[in-house]
């Protein structure tokens, strides 16, 4: 009995520690299980963090970066829309997820771009006040200050002379014929000649063949028409003039932005060209026309310029509090790409997982940094926020939909214009439609996705063959890869958006070639690019989204040609 009561404590400890020996195998051999290690055949498979796609049967390193492999874990089912990454490569993109909800907006702000111009209800144009050549004017460039009532040019008048013949005439019989006088120098009157004009032209006997050109209004110049030795009729402008003391601050609101706004809202007003400064007004007005060709409506607020700080021309963003009583479902603008008309997000569908799938959205207004989302997404969601151009990237990589490889939203170029020779065709589609993605990265500012795409776009360019084509479209060829090459090599966007400008005028030149497209390619064009020089690029949707100002003047520009 002593001695079972002395080694019974042990032999028990011994049964526990079996027993949970036992159960953490299983647990191990149960976690392990859910790993699924990839096989074929019976061996082991090993892939690259950075590019999946490539799959080998040995340790090595990845024959693309140079990376060491890893161990490749089976992928399970997933759709055309849903691919796998590994932890590794997720981490090394910096990959980041949202789960969204609906919150409310109070408090947020809608921005709006617009452009300083000149009051309309203050403007004045100068005319001309009889038929006649203008002998010299002093008024010829736009910013000229002139004062009411001094003399600003001299015209010469035929008919002003013929009037005031007749006046020296009818004064010779003056005592005698009273009647006619007074309706002589009445007439020389109602051609706006002066009662001292009209007394030097009696008092000398001779007419005056030109005459002074006097400003009906004070003001700053906004437009000359007029110029010395051009003949004009009575009537004719010859110069606007605006007083710049009010100006108004004129925005674009698109269509789905107008429930938003309404006249007396409280408008902050800020520029870069600002320096920091703000400027607070009041909607005045909003325009009951909406504009058919870029779906705005102006948005006009009237602002004091007493010190004369706001030029009509300036480029502004204003920012109205939106107020909504409703709570509505956002996306961070970071986690959409935009293709064509569609709008797309990577949605990760099992927290646990890491699974990706792409999903079409609906978006409304823009509040802040973020969208309304209409259709496409839930609450609780889980979507990519960071990295998403990189997760579309893999998506690619590894053969799956993508949003260069959505069906029925990417046209087929057909033959036409050069003469295109085997499948240039297909291979330049390729070209166009990561040409369209790199421009995207370009318009949400992110240079590390514009570099990742000017490398798929760089890579699409080099299996073209180019030996059947002709030299002219040889040339613009080799200046794309050299722009794209250039492109990767810069780390920030000013240099970037440099040589897209390059790149977008050869892109240009081969796609003006074609006709016939199941969509239509637009060509845009902004006058303020490349510092003010001007610049274009092409686009699957007629909606301006400016690559090479983003956010800042993301509507500056207008569609110059249509390709179809």
């Amino acid at each position: 009995m002593e001695l079972f009561k002395k080694y019974g404590g042990y032999v028990v400890v011994l049964i526990g520690g079996l027993l949970i020996g036992y159960l953490s195998a299983g647990g191990q051999e149960t976690t392990k299980g859910h790993e699924h290690d990839m096989t074929v055949n019976g061996e082991q498979q090993y892939t690259c963090a950075m590019h999946p796609q490539i799959q080998q049967s040995e340790m090595g390193k990845c024959p693309l970066c140079g990376m060491d492999l890893t161990v490749a874990y089976g992928e399970g089912s997933t759709g055309s829309h849903q691919f796998q990454m590994t932890e590794t490569a997720i981490a090394l993109a910096n990959i980041e997820t949202t789960e969204i909800g609906v919150g409310d907006l109070e408090g947020n702000t809608l921005v709006l771009s617009g452009k300083i111009r000149s009051n309309e209800q203050t403007d004045a144009v100068q005319t001309s006040i009889f038929d006649g050549r203008i002998e010299s004017l002093n008024i010829n460039y736009v910013g000229q200050y002139i004062k009411k009532g001094k003399k600003i040019g001299v015209i010469y008048a035929p008919e002003m002379y013929t009037a005031q013949d007749q006046l020296l005439t009818s004064a010779s019989y003056k005592e005698t014929h009273k009647k006619l006088f007074d309706q002589a120098r009445n007439a020389s009157g109602l051609w706006r000649m002066t009662d001292a004009q009209i007394s030097q032209v009696l008092k000398t006997g001779k007419p005056i063949s030109n005459f002074p050109i006097v400003a009906d209004v004070s003001g700053t110049v906004t437009e000359v028409m007029a110029s010395e030795g051009n003949f004009y009729k009575q009537g004719d402008p010859l110069f606007k003039v605006s007083n710049l003391y009010s100006v108004w601050a004129v925005f674009d609101a698109y269509e789905n932005q107008l429930p938003l706004l309404k006249r007396g809202q409280e408008i902050q007003i800020g520029s870069d060209t600002f320096n920091g400064k703000q400027f607070k007004a009041k909607i005045a007005f909003i325009d009951p026309v909406l504009d058919a060709t870029n779906r705005t409506v102006a948005v006009r607020a009237t602002l004091t310029n007493k010190e004369g700080f706001l030029k009509p021309g300036m480029f502004i963003k204003g920012a109205v509090a939106v107020d909504l009583s409703e709570q509505v479902l956002t996306v961070p603008k970071s986690a959409v790409l935009w293709t064509g008309k569609r709008s797309l997000v990577y949605v990760k569908p099992d927290p646990i997982k890491t699974v990706f799938q792409m999903t079409e959205v609906t978006l409304g207004n823009v509040i802040g940094d973020a969208y309304v989302v209409l259709d496409g997404l839930s609450p609780g969601d889980e979507v990519v926020t960071n990295g998403t151009f990189t997760v579309d990237a893999a998506a690619q990589l590894q053969g799956k939909t993508s949003m260069m490889t959505q069906a029925n939203d990417i046209p087929i170029l057909p033959d036409g214009g050069m003469n295109f020779k085997g499948d240039f065709k297909a291979k330049f589609t390729e070209v166009i439609n990561r040409y369209a993605a790199l421009k995207d990265a370009l318009v949400a500012s992110n240079s590390n996705d514009v570099i990742t795409y000017a490398k798929l776009a760089a890579e699409a360019v080099i299996e073209i063959e180019d030996a059947l084509l002709e030299e002219t479209t040889q040339s613009h060829l080799k200046k794309i890869k050299e722009n794209l090459h250039q492109i990767s090599d810069f780390s920030n966007l000013e240099g970037q958006r440099k040589v897209f400008k390059s790149l977008s005028e050869n892109m240009v030149a081969i796609a003006s070639s074609f006709s016939d497209l199941d969509q239509p390619i637009y060509v845009q064009y902004c006058p303020m690019a490349d510092a003010n020089k001007g610049a274009s690029w092409i686009s699957f949707q007629n909606e301006i989204r400016n690559p090479y100002f983003g956010d800042s003047m993301l509507g500056c520009g207008s569609v110059t040609k249509t390709i179809q």
